[in-house]
């Protein structure tokens, strides 16, 4: 599913990157991105916006050939680590 066919989250201009909306406990969460190659996606339902966040991890991590993106991502994926790490020491 392209990113065209569903609500672009953060207005007509929302730049690049994964964004994820859930307005009440009651309502389908609906996600979405957009990379500085080009490739955009999106999802609605909770299964498929699960799924979205990995197929973007992935794509910045490892099949993007922007080098800057990829290195972003290296940077983020290394904070969750430390922040785990962290957490895992206080307990």
């Amino acid at each position: 599913m392209t990113g065209a066919l569903l609500p672009t989250i953060g207005g007509k201009t929302p730049g690049f990157g994964l964004r994820i909306r859930l307005d009440g406990p009651r309502t389908l969460p609906i996600a979405d991105f957009n990379c500085r190659c080009g490739r955009a996606e999106g999802a609605t339902g909770e299964a498929e916006v699960i799924a979205l966040v990995g197929r973007f991890e992935s794509h910045t991590q490892r099949e993007c050939p922007i080098a800057e993106v990829r290195e972003a991502a290296a940077l983020r994926s290394a904070a969750r680590e430390r922040t785990a790490a962290k957490s895992n020491r206080k307990k």
